[in-house]
């Protein structure tokens, strides 16, 4: 009895960690860009990095210099057996690449666009020319990711001669749909990688006999 109840809780803590979102959340504005890892409700900065402080040099200890072995180096592959696993790869990694952008969610997108110049009438031109590209673009991203919330909003502006962009966004995907998806690659391309291995083994070998 004690042991089906930890394996209830170890299968229902598993459950749990998979349904946990991560992912990235970016911000731009006033020419200041701002990245963060997002892991459920935690935000880990990473870019801009905070200066680290510098630290008292301490005094290195002198050690014996040991000679290690020198390996003989590997034979680097042919242009060939490169484009063979590439050859090879490009299928998994195109499927994996539909898999993971299904698999992605915007959960939030705000941008705002002021479009100005010194140019009046140019300023008008590139207001229509950027709304017919918005106009083209948001239906693909609404076709190929699922969108939790967002919010596009373009202004034009004779007064002034430089344009603005504010930008938040953020896409997220859980644990366990990354999981699924490293199993489903690792799967097909491990098998691709033993072939191209045991192929150039055996080519050496044949070499080696040859000669």
């Amino acid at each position: 009895m004690i042991v089906l109840l930890v394996l209830g809780i170890v299968v229902l803590a598993l459950v749990l960690l998979s349904l946990i979102r991560v992912g990235v959340w970016a911000e731009y504005a006033q020419k200041t860009f701002t990245v963060r890892l997002l892991i459920g409700p935690v935000r880990v900065t990473l870019f801009p990095r905070k200066a680290k402080q510098p630290k008292p040099a301490k005094a290195k200890k002198a050690k014996a210099s040991k000679q290690k072995k020198s390996k003989p180096p590997k034979k680097p592959k042919t242009a060939g057996e490169i484009f063979d696993l590439v050859k090879e790869l490009l299928p998994v990694v195109t499927d994996a690449a539909g898999q993971l952008r299904r698999k992605i969610r915007i959960d939030q997108l705000y941008l705002d666009m002021i479009v100005a110049s010194a140019d009046p009438a140019k300023t008008a031109v590139n207001y229509g020319r950027l709304n017919g590209a918005i106009g083209m673009f948001w239906p693909l991203v609404e076709q190929n990711f699922k969108v939790k919330e967002w919010r596009i909003r373009t202004n034009v502006d004779f007064t002034t001669e430089h344009p603005t962009v504010y930008l938040r966004a953020a896409a997220t995907l859980t644990i366990g749909q990354i999981l699924a998806l490293g199993v489903r690659v690792a799967s097909k391309v491990l098998p691709i990688l033993s072939k191209q291995k045991s192929g150039s083994k055996s080519r050496q070998e044949t070499q080696k006999e040859a000669v």
